[in-house]
């Protein structure tokens, strides 16, 4: 089956140079614990956890039925910089690029970032400096949870993700696409009919698009990997068969290297009440913060400033032209810009 593949071109070395206890116990001489204790254990555990949710819930209510300011709009009145967890390694979303010898952050979520800052300094009528935490997906998710740092974007709102943090109103959704060896295009392996069973597909640790994709092929098997280099360099070197990556990142990664490509027969896009597509999240507790964030975006999205940062983002590349003739649009931006 002759399947459809990307054009592909030389992606300069900046695109890929994205790269970027056991607890102890004390020793007893009497038998263990009879299992229904340990159940009973579990279970008080179970509870106590369940309690400090309903807790923190409670307090939020009460801090919003009090017009009291939640605990980011506090400190960031308080002249405190607004600190964003981000893992810069999604060209053209949010990547590093050497300028005049110094390391930048770029990226249309990067602008994006600063543009809030910007909209929360006028309307809390005091500067707000932002600043960026660059580290893995894994620790972008531990540090919202534990309430290090005040947003992140680039996060799909699940269910799963919701129950342990808040989400704006998402502003992008895209294609998920298979990339694959170029070589290995005729393979049976991925013919359609085979619903990818037993190919080793590379993916995101933490990632929503690794919960999606398990769903779209549960025949398949799934290898988390700790980057989007990682990723790539497992499917370029043959340690696993597929990848799945965004569809612009994939444009870009494909056209780095002309042996990859990206298989459009396989790619998928996620059900809407599966992935409403990225967000800011932020740390629960923060009803009046998302709320603000919420009509910010709705402005950007509606007014093409959203647009503006996206293209941008793509002008930062080392080849702006990597990206022409990329026909897919965010569904989410509702201002006239095409992109």
């Amino acid at each position: 089956m002759k399947k459809r593949m990307m054009a592909l071109s030389l992606l300069t070395a900046a695109a890929l140079a994205v790269l970027a206890g056991c607890s102890s116990q004390t020793e007893e001489t009497t038998t263990a614990a009879p299992a229904t204790e340990a159940a009973t254990e579990a279970e008080t555990e179970a509870e106590a956890e369940t309690e400090a949710a309903e807790e923190e819930t409670e307090a939020a209510a009460e801090t919003e039925a009090s017009g009291e300011d939640g605990p980011i709009i506090q400190k960031l009145k308080a002249g405190e910089p607004m600190i964003v967890g981000i893992n810069a390694q999604s060209p053209p979303w949010r990547f590093h690029k050497v300028v005049d010898g110094k390391d930048e952050l770029k990226g249309f979520e990067v602008s994006m970032c600063y543009g809030l800052g910007e909209y929360l300094s006028e309307q809390l009528g005091t500067t707000v400096n932002v600043e960026f935490n660059d580290m893995s997906l894994s620790g972008v998710l531990a540090a919202l949870q534990a309430k290090k740092v005040d947003i992140a974007p680039g996060l799909a709102g699940t269910a799963e993700r919701r129950e342990n943090m808040d989400f704006s109103i998402p502003y992008h959704r895209s294609l998920q696409t298979i990339v694959i060896q170029k070589s290995r295009e005729e393979d049976p392996m991925f013919a359609v009919e085979n619903e990818m069973e037993g190919v080793k597909t590379a993916s995101i640790q933490g990632s929503s698009t690794s919960v999606t994709f398990s769903e779209q092929y549960p025949k398949a098997e799934l290898i988390d990997y700790e980057s989007q280099a990682d990723v790539v360099l497992a499917v370029a070197n043959g340690k696993v068969d597929a990848a799945v990556l965004n569809e612009k990142y994939a444009i870009l990664i494909c056209k780095a290297n002309p042996e990859l490509m990206i298989d459009y027969d396989l790619s998928f896009d996620i059900p809407v009440e599966r992935d409403p597509g990225s967000s800011l999240a932020v740390p629960k507790g923060n009803e009046d913060f998302v709320a603000m964030v919420d009509v910010w975006l709705e402005g950007i999205l509606s007014d093409g400033t959203f647009a503006a940062y996206e293209d941008e983002a793509i002008r930062e590349l080392d080849d702006p032209s990597l990206l022409e003739g990329y026909a897919s649009k965010n569904l989410l931006d509702t201002s006239n810009s095409t992109k």
